[in-house]
């Protein structure tokens, strides 16, 4: 599953740094895309040539290793340079505990609509159209009218 993991983050990086180029010939890609081209389009021509894409996919490599030995220091309880299905959960649960008290602006162990609508403000369009994954059947939750 991890080789599958890696596999999929490295091809990401390859079509990003690609689809970076593109949108930047294009005059679009949102100020992620811009601000990589800033980064890594040296000669600022609006396209990334092979050399630039090179030292994309090393930074993007450099700092997905950062981020999984920041996981790993956190969430690796047992020390075995892996996270077993266990430490995942923990990892899913930390991560969900932090976004309830993200959205719970008041601290009173309930999110309110109006706490969830001001969560959702600065997220729309990060995750697609529904603002978060999974946010598609968010009518069944909260036992309003259908």
């Amino acid at each position: 599953m991890m080789k599958k993991l890696k596999i999929m983050i490295a091809s990401s990086a390859l079509v990003l740094g690609g689809v970076a180029g593109v949108a930047a010939a294009k005059g679009g890609g949102g100020p992620r895309k811009q601000a990589m081209m800033e980064k890594f389009d040296l000669d600022k021509n609006g396209t990334l040539d092979e050399a630039e894409k090179a030292k994309a996919k090393e930074a993007f490599a450099a700092k997905r290793a950062e981020r999984k030995q920041r996981v790993l220091a956190q969430f690796d309880a047992n020390r075995n340079g892996a996270l077993d299905p266990a430490e995942k959960q923990a990892m899913r649960d930390a991560r969900v505990s932090a976004r309830f008290s993200q959205l719970d602006a008041n601290g009173d162990g309930a999110i309110s609509l109006e706490e969830f609508k001001a969560g959702q403000q600065g997220r729309q369009g990060r995750h697609g159209r529904h603002g978060m994954h999974g946010t598609r059947g968010m009518g069944k939750l909260g036992g309003g009218a259908r």
